[in-house]
C-alpha cells in the first residue's frame, strides 16, 4: 500500500497542472497580501454628514422667500454656513467636525429660529450664545473631556428619570418594555463614557474609538432582541458576539480587528484561499483514475500484484494527502510572503470570539485558531474531493468529473439558500446544509437549526455511500476494451 501511495504521489508531482496551480497560488498570495496591506481599515468615522455643499447653502440663503420657504429651512442653512466656517481647519472624520455638525449645529439652528421669531426671547438667545461659546472654547482648547462630562451628566439624568418612571405601577407592559430598553441603552452608554474618562481615551479615529462606536451602534439592536421573543437567532448571535468582542478590545487594549496584518490574513485564510484549495484537490481527484483510463495505463496498473481495492485506496489516500499538501503549501507561502509584506508582529495578537453557549470569550493564538478552522472546513473539502474522485471512477472522464463537482459546489449555494429562506426541512438531510462546520465555532449555531452531531452523521453517511459506490464500480469495471 505504501509503495502504491508513493507511486501516486510521484505521478502527482510530475503533472504540469500541479505546478501551474502552485505558481498561480503564489501569485494569488502576493496579490492577496498587497490588497491587505493597502486595505483602508474601517477606522472610526464620527459622522455621516459628509462635507457641506456651501454653494447650495448660499444659494438657498440668498434666494430665501419667507412666503415660500420655511423658517426652519432658513435657520438650518444659516447654521450650516456658520458650521462651514468653523470646520475649515478640521478633517471631516475628526471629532471636532462632529461636534460642530451635531451639538453646535443643533444649538445654532435653535438660535436662528429664536432670532427670527416674531416673539424673541432674549434670555433664551443669551443662553444659547453662552452654550455655543462654551463649545467653541472646548474645541479650540482641545478639551474633549468637556463633551464627555456633559454627556455623562445628561445620561445620568436620563437614567434617573427612566428609573422613576419604571417605578410607577400604572405603566402598560409595552411601555415598561420600551423604558427598560431605554434604561439598558443609556446605562451601557454611561459605562462607555466612564471608560473614556477613566482610561483617558480622547476622541479620535483609533481602534479604541472604533470599538466604542461599534458597541454604541449595537446597543439598540441588542435591546430590541433582548426584549423581543420573536427574534432572528443568527442576527442576534452576530450582534451579541460583536458586542462582547469589542468589550474585550476595550478591556485588554488590543486591536483584534486590524485588517492590515498577517494575523488578519491567517484568520481569514480559508475565506481567501478555499477556492484555490478546492481547484487543486478537485482537479487531482477528478483525474486520478479517469486519466489512467484515457491513457490506457490502467491495464498496466491492474497487472501488478495488488488488489483493485488496494489500488483505489492508494489513489484516494493520495487525494486526501493532497489536501494537507496544498493547505501547508499555502500556509507557508502566506507566512513567507505575508511576513515580508505585512510583518510578523501581529502574530502575537490572539484570535478572539465570544462563545454563545458558555457566555465566555474564547482566546486562542493564531495558529490554534487556524488549525481549528482547518478542521471545521475539512468536511466540505473531503466531500467535494470524494465526489470528484467518484465521478472520475464512474464516468471515466476527467473533464466531466471536475465540471460536475464544481456544478455541485455552485448548486449547493442555491440549495442552502432555499433551505434557509423557505425552511424546507427535507433539505436538512442534504449534505450541503451540513458540511460547513465553521458555523459551530465559538458556540455558534447552524442557520438551519441543526446540531454538530447531526451534521457529522449526515456528512459521514454521504461519504460512506460515495466510497461504497466508487469501490463497487471500480472492482467490477471491465477494462478489456480500454
Amino acid at each position: 500500500m505504501i509503495n502504491l501511495i508513493k507511486n501516486e504521489l510521484f505521478k502527482m508531482f510530475h503533472r504540469i497542472s500541479t505546478y501551474i496551480i502552485l505558481i498561480i497560488a503564489i501569485l494569488f498570495i502576493i496579490i492577496t497580501n498587497v490588497i491587505y496591506r493597502n486595505y483602508d481599515s474601517d477606522t472610526y468615522t464620527y459622522m455621516s454628514y459628509g462635507e457641506i455643499d456651501i454653494d447650495s447653502v448660499n444659494e438657498f440663503i440668498n434666494n430665501y422667500d419667507s412666503s415660500v420657504d420655511s423658517l426652519e429651512d432658513y435657520a438650518y442653512n444659516l447654521a450650516l454656513l456658520d458650521c462651514y466656517s468653523l470646520t475649515q481647519d478640521y478633517a471631516v472624520d475628526s471629532w471636532q467636525y462632529d461636534i460642530f455638525m451635531s451639538k453646535y449645529l443643533e444649538l445654532d439652528i435653535e438660535y436662528y429660529l429664536e432670532v427670527h421669531s416674531d416673539n424673541r426671547n432674549e434670555d433664551k438667545i443669551d443662553e444659547l450664545n453662552a452654550n455655543m461659546l462654551a463649545i467653541l472654547q472646548a474645541v479650540y482648547n482641545d478639551n474633549w473631556k468637556y463633551f464627555a462630562t456633559s454627556e455623562k451628566e445628561y445620561l445620568e439624568e436620563e437614567i434617573t428619570a427612566t428609573k422613576e418612571i419604571l417605578e410607577e405601577s400604572n405603566l402598560s407592559e409595552a411601555d415598561t418594555i420600551e423604558y427598560q430598553k431605554m434604561l439598558f441603552v443609556n446605562s451601557e452608554k454611561l459605562e462607555l463614557v466612564n471608560y473614556r474618562l477613566e482610561k483617558d481615551v480622547a476622541y479620535g479615529n483609533d481602534y479604541l474609538n472604533q470599538a466604542i462606536s461599534d458597541i454604541e451602534n449595537n446597543l439598540y439592536a441588542i435591546a430590541e432582541y433582548y426584549y423581543n421573543d420573536d427574534i432572528d437567532e443568527s442576527e442576534y448571535e452576530s450582534v451579541v458576539k460583536d458586542y462582547h468582542e469589542n468589550k474585550y478590545i476595550l478591556e485588554e487594549k488590543i486591536d483584534t480587528k486590524d485588517s492590515n496584518t498577517l494575523r488578519s490574513v491567517l484568520i481569514n485564510f480559508f475565506s481567501e484561499y478555499s477556492f484555490l484549495i478546492l481547484v487543486f484537490v478537485i482537479m487531482l481527484a477528478g483525474g486520478i483514475v479517469s486519466d489512467e483510463f484515457s491513457k490506457g495505463t490502467i491495464k498496466n496498473l491492474l497487472t501488478v500484484p495488488h488488489e483493485r481495492a488496494s489500488i483505489l485506496w492508494a489513489k484516494y489516500i493520495t487525494v486526501l494527502l493532497s489536501i494537507l499538501f496544498i493547505v501547508v503549501f499555502l500556509l507557508l507561502g502566506e507566512l513567507l510572503i505575508g511576513g515580508i509584506l505585512l510583518g510578523f508582529d501581529s502574530l502575537s495578537i490572539p484570535a478572539v470570539g465570544y462563545n454563545m453557549t458558555t457566555g465566555n470569550m474564547e482566546v486562542l493564538n493564531v495558529f490554534s485558531y487556524f488549525f481549528i478552522n482547518f478542521l471545521a472546513n475539512l468536511p466540505q473539502i473531503i466531500l467535494l474531493a470524494t465526489l470528484a474522485f467518484a465521478c472520475s471512477v464512474i464516468i471515466n472522464s476527467t473533464a466531466f468529473a471536475i465540471t460536475l463537482t464544481f456544478c455541485g459546489l455552485i448548486g449547493s449555494q442555491i440549495i442552502n439558500s432555499f433551505a434557509y429562506a423557505y425552511e424546507i426541512k427535507l433539505l436538512n438531510y442534504f449534505v450541503t446544509t451540513n458540511w460547513d462546520f465553521t458555523v459551530y465555532l465559538f458556540g455558534g449555531q447552524s442557520p438551519f437549526g441543526l446540531s454538530i452531531g447531526f451534521s457529522g452523521m449526515i456528512c459521514l453517511t454521504y461519504l460512506i455511500i460515495m466510497l461504497l459506490v466508487t469501490f463497487i464500480v471500480f472492482i467490477h469495471k471491465d477494462i478489456k476494451n480500454v
